[in-house]
């Protein structure tokens, strides 16, 4: 039996006359028959009565109506289903981010995302780079936002964006009538940094800054969220270097100033496996590239 045949025993179950059904198909009259005709046969029942004047559904084909009107609405509903599938229109996604990030890129793209793509399950979780590298490779969550560099050939890499570090100091430290800070300033400052455990790369960076200036950061205090590490700075207990985007977030006693000279950047990205893909993980990127620009 095929798919064809029912559409067809729809067609004249529904003009009971098979010269307008096969007008309605858009096919000749004679095929039309020889497929009924078959359909029977394959059923081992007769769906119509057939006269000179008139057709009628027997008693068999009544019953049968209903059950291929259902056949074909399934039919059509999985159509749709898969084509909205492969558009990335519905499914799942989950998502790590850098918890310790201060990238408006992320809630922005989130945003977005659940905007156009409503009906997307769509689960987000904070986690530092490593925790994210390693749920990746297990397939917990599908992709996220990591610090960069990473060197993983089984994961795909794509940077969203590169920001230098700035220097978060109380509002009434010295420095703070300053502009701008030199590296080799610091060198006396107690640091608060994030924890390295964590996986996150800015205490790498941070350190690196540091040994260029010709100095190791005293390091009085690690925490693993930048909400925290702002408290203490607000507290007046140290310094910290964060990526720039922490400008946004206005803290009482804090006060952000530029460093100098310039650090090399530290870098968000999206990190994905090259093995597992979905159309609603490529729209993601997609949402996600657009809000970085």
């Amino acid at each position: 039996m095929e798919l064809r045949q029912l559409q067809y025993f729809l067609a004249v179950a529904e003009e009971l006359n098979f010269g307008r059904a096969a007008a309605r198909l858009g096919i000749a009259q004679p095929p039309l028959s020889r497929q009924i005709r078959q359909l029977e046969q394959e059923l081992g029942v007769e769906l119509f009565r057939r006269t000179k004047r008139r057709v009628e559904l027997t008693e068999a084909g009544i019953a049968f109506v209903e059950e291929v009107r259902q056949i074909l609405a399934q039919v059509e509903q999985g159509v749709l289903v898969a084509q909205r599938a492969s558009r990335g229109e519905i499914g799942r996604l989950v998502v790590g981010f850098e918890g310790s990030s201060t990238y408006d890129v992320i809630p922005m793209s989130l945003k977005v995302y659940r905007e156009r793509f409503p009906e997307v399950d769509l689960a987000v979780y904070a986690m530092t780079t490593e925790e994210q590298i390693q749920a990746l490779l297990e397939g917990r969550i599908g992709i996220g936002f990591v610090v960069s560099p990473i060197n993983d050939k089984r994961l795909a890499i794509e940077t969203i964006l590169r920001e230098s570090l700035i220097l978060a100091i109380p509002e009434n430290h010295p420095l703070a009538t300053r502009t701008s800070v030199r590296a080799r300033e610091l060198e006396s400052e107690p640091f608060i940094t994030f924890q390295r455990d964590r996986g996150c790369g800015l205490y790498d960076q941070v350190i690196a800054v540091c040994q260029r200036a010709n100095f190791s950061p005293r390091i009085i205090q690690e925490a693993d969220e930048m909400q925290v590490i702002l408290g203490f700075v607000a507290a007046g207990l140290g310094v910290t270097l964060l990526s720039a985007s922490v400008v946004q977030f206005q803290r009482p006693g804090v006060v952000y100033r530029m460093l100098q000279p310039s650090t090399p950047k530290v870098s968000l990205a999206l990190a994905w496996r090259r093995d597992l893909t979905s159309a609603a993980l490529q729209a993601f990127i997609e949402v996600v590239m657009e809000c970085a620009r």
